[in-house]
C-alpha cells in the first residue's frame, strides 16, 4: 500500500502541526474578539496583529503537507489514456513548476523584507517588528520546497495515485 510522505516525513508532519496550532491559535483569538467585544465591550488588544500572524503560520507551514501528499487540485484528463511513464514525466514537471512559482515568489518576497529590516517596520496594534514575519515565511517557503524535492522523488519513482473518489473533489 502506497504510504504518504505526509505522514512518514518527520519535516512535513511537524509543518502540519505548526500550522494546527496557528489555525486554533487564530480561530480562538477571534472568537473571544467577538465575544468579549459583544458581551463586555472589551475587545482583545492585538488581536489583529496576532491574528494576522497566525494566518501567515498557518498559510506558508500549511502548504507542504498539502504539496508532500500531493493533495493539490489535479484534473485527470489524460491518465486514463497515457502510459505510466508519462504520467511520471508530467508528475514531474508539476513538482518543478511549483518550485519554479514558489522561488518566484521568495525572490519577489526578498526586497520588501529587506525594507522591513532595514526601515524598522513595525506592526499596527502591538508594534511588533515586522522581519522576524518575513523569516518566518522564508522559513516555509523552505519547507514547501522541500515537499517538493519528496513529490519529485515520489514521481519518479512510480506513476503518481489517481484521485479517487475518496481523496478527489
Amino acid at each position: 500500500m502506497f504510504e504518504s510522505p505526509e505522514k512518514t516525513d518527520p519535516v512535513t508532519r511537524i509543518m502540519h502541526l505548526i500550522a494546527g496550532i496557528a489555525l486554533v491559535a487564530m480561530m480562538l483569538v477571534v472568537v473571544g474578539d467577538i465575544v468579549l467585544r459583544a458581551v463586555f465591550n472589551i475587545p482583545i488588544q492585538g488581536a489583529y496583529d496576532v491574528v494576522g500572524i497566525a494566518l501567515l503560520v498557518m498559510t506558508m507551514f500549511g502548504i507542504a503537507p498539502v504539496v508532500a501528499r500531493r493533495g493539490e487540485i489535479v484534473i485527470d484528463l489524460a491518465d486514463a489514456f497515457l502510459p505510466e511513464a508519462a504520467l511520471r514525466v508530467l508528475a514531474v514537471i508539476s513538482a518543478l513548476t511549483g518550485v519554479f512559482l514558489f522561488a518566484f515568489f521568495g525572490w519577489a518576497m526578498f526586497a520588501p523584507a529587506m525594507d522591513a529590516w532595514r526601515w524598522g517596520e513595525r506592526s499596527l496594534e502591538l508594534g511588533l517588528p515586522k522581519w522576524p514575519l518575513w523569516l518566518i515565511a522564508f522559513t516555509g517557503l523552505v519547507g514547501i520546497f522541500w515537499a517538493y524535492l519528496l513529490q519529485v522523488r515520489q514521481s519518479l519513482r512510480k506513476a503518481p495515485a489517481a484521485p479517487d473518489e475518496e481523496g478527489g473533489l
